[in-house]
């Protein structure tokens, strides 16, 4: 009577211990940069947020008044950045551009596209991938200074590099 017991028992057994390791393989990826990525964030400038990550240039990616052209240096800085990035894992990223308050919001908003992708043509030439939306104009709709003033306006004109885990 006992043998006919343990061979049920032996497969319920087994099959728990599969069920098992099959929910420990299937578990989800934790959640966040690694230590070694977070690294080579601050290290290229960027500040965490929660849960993205921004980029501060020391002398930031600012545009003259109407442009959305970079010097040749910072387009090799951007490049350098964006291969530093891919080879820690981090192959994507949001490219926001933006602009002051002069010009209408069409203009405006031509124009931080322009600078949006104008940066991220290095960070592809570098390894980046972009998906469809990931490169994008803000025109003027989110300032972080006041449009009142040159320095206000100036601040304005910026392009913003944003990593999510």
């Amino acid at each position: 009577m006992t043998q006919p017991l343990l061979a049920p028992l032996r497969n319920l057994s087994l099959l728990l211990l599969l069920a098992t390791l099959a929910a420990c393989q299937s578990l989800p990826r934790p959640a966040g940069f690694t230590a070694e990525q977070m690294a080579v964030l601050r290290a290229e400038g960027f500040v965490e947020g929660d849960p993205d990550w921004s980029l501060t240039f020391h002398d930031r990616l600012l545009f003259p008044f109407d442009e959305s052209k970079l010097p040749p240096e910072q387009e090799d800085r951007i490049a350098t950045m964006a291969r530093h990035l891919v080879a820690v894992g981090i192959g994507t990223a949001r490219v926001e551009g933006h602009t002051d308050s002069v010009g209408t919001d069409a203009y405006n908003l031509a124009l931080s596209q322009e600078r949006a992708e104008t940066v991220a043509r290095p960070m592809r030439a570098g390894g980046m991938h972009f998906a469809p939306g990931q490169v994008v104009g803000r025109g003027e709709a989110l300032p972080v200074s006041s449009n009142a003033t040159a320095e206000g306006r100036q601040d304005n004109r910026r392009v913003v590099i944003i990593v999510t885990p």
